[in-house]
């Protein structure tokens, strides 16, 4: 004989269903915001174990647990020969990351795919704020013709002095972040 379906708490028998089932997701009302934020960290936690800090140091660092991690960035993790979970030297996921241009307060948007790609752009802005406050040798040493997301990173003197040039006119607090002091 079939037995009788109990009713779930919560719910009635001609209630809204739905609703119950997304009060006890855990996940289901996160805005895109969280999820942005929680994909931020993600990449921090990456961050801070590829520069050789600790599970702890870089779990408190990020604001995130490596299993929130691994669920977020599944393919950035792997677990060793004695099943311990370890990052990746690489991963393939898609960042997002402002530019400057030669155009005073305006910026451009790339999306490098891996990790290697976005750190080749950090170098270049690293490279950048130097070439900015005068020291043009990291540009001299950065790689020419040199393409992310389709766009070439500038690295002639010219265009690195424009770019420069154009960053400390403009007002934006973008600035603050990779400010190019002494440029004429």
């Amino acid at each position: 004989m079939p037995r009788k379906r109990k009713r779930q708490a919560g719910t009635s028998s001609r209630g809204n269903r739905s609703a119950a089932r997304n009060r006890k997701r855990p996940g289901a009302s996160v805005s895109r915001h969280d999820t942005a934020r929680k994909r931020i960290a993600a990449f921090e936690l990456l961050r801070g174990r590829r520069h050789g800090f600790g599970w702890k140091d870089a779990e408190q660092q990020a604001g995130i647990t490596r299993r929130e991690a691994e669920g977020i960035f599944p393919r950035a993790f792997y677990r060793d020969e004695r099943s311990r979970l370890q990052v990746r030297g690489y991963d393939p996921y898609t960042r997002k990351l402002k530019i400057p241009t030669t155009k005073p307060g305006e910026f451009r948007w790339l999306r490098p795919r891996g990790s290697r790609k976005a750190s080749l752009v950090g170098t270049w802005l690293n490279a950048l704020r130097a070439a900015g406050r005068g020291d043009f040798s990291l540009i001299d040493a950065f790689p020419r013709n040199t393409f992310v997301d389709g766009v070439r990173l500038a690295t002639s003197h010219y265009e690195v002095t424009r770019i420069a040039a154009a960053s400390a006119e403009s007002d934006q607090p973008f600035e603050d972040i990779y400010a190019l002091a002494g440029v004429a």
